[in-house]
């Protein structure tokens, strides 16, 4: 790059060229009034540039124009996306279909002793797995069904490492028995984990599923009984089963009734028909 000043008047005017980037060489002649001519050879790489005299009288004072890079439009910066990358995520376990839907649902009437929907039972797709085994919820070393024991005993027990239990007194309110041995104990879901999926539970998440399988937060939802009258119970509801100790029948039904009401849970036909007739005789 190169600028070029010139100064006039009486005495010799001097062109100056001042070197910017590559200038190797400058020349300079004396211009004079009227006829004295300059030139300046200027090297820049291998390309000489002359420039030619011109009359001083008539060379107009001129200001070299500030020559600078080639200008770019404001623009927007470019854009740049960054592709993502899809994350892997594990499958969510999907609950197997019922293959049988109520066609209908019955609102309890407003005399209903029971106060439960009426809705035929969902048919198919229980699987035991798809309810949460003992666990302990709140973490002191004992699962549900220690704390049913620990809570159910009508002695006082010991508790030893990894919640073992010593002593302790039990009875089976379904058979009239009384046992020391709690391994000889079951601990019943007095609404049966089956009855309960066919009930609503099918349409439920797995922590919902996992809190009723252990719901400890009311009594005699779950209850220590003896495994022969807990097997014999299965999964059946009033209508189909009653504990051997009519006695406790009044007791049962209220509590069967609460429970599905806690839980949301429907009754079908001929479970409302029997409840009812049974608290009308309580």
């Amino acid at each position: 790059m190169l600028f070029v000043v010139a100064s006039c008047g009486s005495s010799p005017s001097n062109v100056v060229a001042i070197e910017v980037d590559n200038l190797i060489s400058v020349e300079t002649t004396d211009i004079t009034s009227s006829t004295a001519a300059a030139s300046s050879t200027l090297a820049v790489s291998t390309t000489q540039v002359v420039v030619t005299s011109v009359p001083a009288t008539s060379m107009p004072i001129t200001t070299a124009p500030t020559i600078s890079g080639p200008t770019t439009p404001n623009s927007p910066a470019p854009i740049t996306t960054t592709p993502t990358t899809p994350v892997a995520t594990s499958p969510t376990p999907t609950t197997p279909a019922p293959t049988t839907q109520p066609q209908t649902t019955q609102p309890p009437a407003p005399s209903d002793p029971v106060g439960l929907r009426i809705e035929p039972e969902y048919v198919g797709g229980y699987d035991r797995d798809l309810f949460a085994d003992w666990y302990d919820a709140d973490r002191n070393g004992c699962n549900t069904r220690k704390e049913v024991l620990i809570a159910e005993s009508l002695d006082p027990v010991q508790i030893g490492s990894g919640c073992t239990i010593t002593g302790g007194r039990w009875f089976s309110i379904y058979d009239n028995v009384e046992t020391t041995d709690s391994s000889k104990f079951d601990i019943d879901h007095m609404v049966p984990l089956s009855e309960a999926w066919g009930s609503g539970a099918w349409n439920w998440n797995a922590d919902q599923r996992k809190h009723f399988a252990n719901d400890l937060d009311q009594p005699f939802f779950l209850i220590a009984v003896t495994a022969s009258s807990n097997r014999s119970k299965s999964d059946r509801d009033p209508a189909e089963w009653m504990p051997p100790n009519s006695g406790y029948h009044c007791e049962y039904v209220r509590v069967w009734i609460e429970i599905k009401r806690a839980w949301d849970l429907s009754v079908d036909q001929a479970e409302h028909n029997y409840l009812a007739q049974k608290l009308a005789s309580c």
